[in-house]
């Protein structure tokens, strides 16, 4: 017996957007089943992708609801089209990369409810080796905060020992779009997510939109996760590349043109002081060999990211 709700209205609907993500997909959805309270879910699947990860997904877990796809549009809005279809009570984002290792989501679940002044609720995601991934570590942006990075006096490491030290619920501006919990009432009153986003920054223009409208988020150090980032490919040039789009897609989106454009020059100036940290450190470090390879195109074309996804409606 699986633990998806099978009929009625489930607590939670799980929503799975898939890329190229047939070697894992397995792995994340028997977590689910495995380490879930039966009859409380349900899980939805759009495949972005053209590796047959649905078809696998059909084939292995006939429970799962399979939406679907309509090409690689993008994180945003195939979470926008499973959002359409799911039924719960909540919605939980869950990356195709990752995995459960113990009740997790019963207990994100029990959290939110025991927080209802929450629109949205989250815990956190680590590497296989146990040690956080940077998806715990985001913010709402500011034009100061930027400049402040780019000359290395960013408040990143502060958030990254907070987090690593939590030991207690805490409120946040933002949650990692790959783990987060949010009530539906939220999701449609914010419309989820911004379309015009394809990859990346778009989990912060949503919390953007939220603390606007006075919503309150909650992070609890008692939910976790691993996430192997895409496989492991954390400095792929791809990758890195979609992370620098997403940052312009949102200044563009945030800020006149005029601070669009300082903020892209900051973007551009913190790219050159971390390719040349890890050029200075390659010999010694495999990690900075990679982050020197990857940021290289980015510091080589700022034309490929400057101006965000404008005019994009996919990533084909």
């Amino acid at each position: 017996m699986t633990g998806v709700a099978p009929t009625g209205t489930p607590l939670v609907s799980i929503l799975v957007v898939a890329y190229n993500s047939v070697a894992f997909i397995s792995d994340c959805i028997a977590s689910v089943i495995a380490h879930t309270a039966p009859g409380t879910y349900e899980i939805l699947l759009v495949d972005n992708g053209k590796d047959g990860t649905a078809d696998k997904v059909a084939t292995e877990f006939p429970m799962v609801r399979i939406i679907p796809g309509q090409g690689n549009i993008g994180f945003a809005r195939a979470n926008n089209l499973l959002a359409e279809h799911a039924r719960g009570e909540y919605l939980l984002l869950l990356n195709p990369d990752t995995e459960l290792f113990d009740p997790a989501i019963d207990r994100l679940l029990d959290f939110a409810r025991s927080r209802p002044d929450g629109w949205a609720w989250g815990g956190l995601t680590t590497y296989p080796d146990g040690n956080l991934d940077g998806g715990n570590f985001l913010s709402i942006p500011s034009v100061g905060g930027i400049l402040q990075t780019m000359i290395g006096l960013s408040d990143a490491a502060k958030l990254r020992a907070r987090l690593v030290r939590l030991d207690q619920p805490i409120r946040v501006d933002v949650l990692c779009g790959g783990f987060m919990l949010i009530s539906r009432t939220a999701w449609d009153a914010l419309r989820g997510f911004d379309p015009t986003f394809l990859l990346y920054s778009e989990e912060i223009d949503l919390f953007t939109r939220l603390k606007r409208q006075g919503g309150v988020v909650w992070l609890t150090p008692d939910c976790r996760i691993i996430h192997d980032v895409g496989g492991g490919n954390a400095y792929s040039p791809a990758r890195i590349r979609f992370v620098y789009t997403g940052l312009m897609h949102y200044a563009h989106r945030h800020w006149r043109a005029p601070l669009a454009q300082i903020v892209g020059a900051a973007y551009w100036l913190t790219a050159a002081r971390w390719w040349l940290v890890s050029a200075l450190l390659s010999p010694i470090s495999a990690s900075h060999r990679d982050r020197r390879r990857a940021v290289a195109p980015i510091l080589a074309e700022p034309g490929a990211w400057w101006r965000g996804y404008a005019g994009r409606s996919s990533l084909d």
